[in-house]
């Protein structure tokens, strides 16, 4: 793997570390999201393994920078991938969580999506809960949930990539139109052991900083999420001694695409 340098800074990381996802909003190229356009359904193994795709989405700096910086040097690419493509209009989907969940500090992959098409409100978007990825939850669970403060749909510019940890809850929002939206769907793994190497100004490491509720907390809730992100922030600098982190080269449980 040629030599990825991190684009987040400690500011960048907590927010990650507390609302679980980054967007990068059209870093993809217009000519490639086109090339995406007449791509079929389902598995898209070959397509993601290709140059075009590994120089254009995959590796690309804007892209791989943020994977390096919050799974550090050495990250594993992804193997398989899968295209969901919406044309017809639909209902949408229920809440849920792919992976396992709540099980622990650790961020040993990243869920990432790649939108090759513009994306409005009336095609249908992702919609996301931002913090929902620090609750152990069983994904039916949540199934029969409407609408949550606080949720938000991913109406992006084409060429977007949202790189998110696994666990957030998420769903397709209801399509109104005929119009092709498609998302591209694959995972990052880490095999490096934790520590603060993204970019820095000093080699303090900082507190944590709490950055305030989620539209849905309650009091209490935002304490105990608060001292979730805290635990989680230190496993990240490589601080905590009660989280193992993952022998280098293993893949997590919660790794997989679902």
């Amino acid at each position: 793997m040629p030599d990825v340098r991190p684009t987040m800074t400690d500011a960048d990381v907590m927010q990650f570390v507390r609302d679980g996802y980054v967007s990068l909003e059209a870093v993809v190229a217009d000519d490639f999201n086109q090339r995406c356009g007449d791509l079929p359904a389902g598995g898209s193994n070959d397509f993601i393994q290709s140059d075009e795709y590994v120089d254009s989405v995959l590796m690309l700096p804007a892209v791989a920078g943020v994977a390096r910086s919050l799974l550090g040097e050495g990250f594993e690419r992804p193997s398989i991938g899968h295209h969901h493509l919406y044309e017809a209009p639909h209902v949408g989907q229920t809440w849920h969580s792919d992976g396992l969940s709540g099980d622990g500090y650790d961020v040993t992959a990243l869920q990432c999506f790649y939108y090759p098409q513009r994306v409005g409100i009336e095609d249908g978007p992702t919609m996301i809960l931002p913090g929902s990825h620090h609750r152990a939850v069983d994904r039916e669970a949540i199934a029969h949930y409407g609408d949550i403060r606080g949720q938000m749909s991913l109406t992006v510019p084409a060429g977007t990539v949202v790189l998110t940890r696994f666990g957030l809850w998420h769903k397709a929002g209801p399509k109104v139109n005929s119009r092709r939206r498609g998302m591209l769907k694959w995972t990052y793994r880490r095999t490096a052991k934790p520590r603060r190497d993204w970019v820095t100004d000093s080699d303090d490491t900082p507190t944590y900083v709490n950055r305030g509720r989620q539209a849905y907390h309650t009091e209490v809730e935002a304490y105990r999420e608060w001292r979730r992100c805290a635990h989680t922030w230190e496993w990240m600098c490589g601080l905590d001694p009660v989280v193992t982190p993952p022998t280098a080269g293993a893949r997590p449980r919660h790794a997989r695409l679902c």
